[in-house]
């Protein structure tokens, strides 16, 4: 059976693991964002002879309104990319829940 071609089409649990691959570079670039909006104040911030402590110090408040103004538009895709996730996770968990009590659809669907 390893020369098996299928004439299936591609189900949404196929596509799910491409959609959490994005979740997860979407996630990747926020959080090396985030960091470079710490970093940067505090490298300039010691480039001028500030000590470190309170460079580091006065840094994480700046990246801190930096990034909530500079990634928003980032911020919110990778909220809607956790959305997307859970909804998926809860559709799965039902439909499992259901196939364990023995029903053809999860609770709460509607039947015809």
């Amino acid at each position: 059976m390893a020369g098996r071609v299928t004439d299936e089409a591609e189900t949404p649990q196929d596509a799910a693991p491409a959609r959490k691959s994005r979740l997860a570079v979407d996630l990747t670039i926020y959080t090396a964002a985030r960091l470079l909006a710490v970093a940067v104040p505090a490298g300039l911030l010691i480039m001028i002879d500030t000590p470190v402590l309170v460079a580091f110090a006065v840094a994480l408040v700046l990246g801190l309104g930096l990034s909530l103004v500079l990634l928003r538009p980032l911020r919110a895709k990778v909220a809607v990319g956790i959305d997307e996730y859970t909804a998926r996770r809860r559709a799965a968990r039902q439909e499992l829940e259901a196939q364990l009590r023995g029903e053809d659809r999860p609770r709460g669907s509607s039947a015809p």
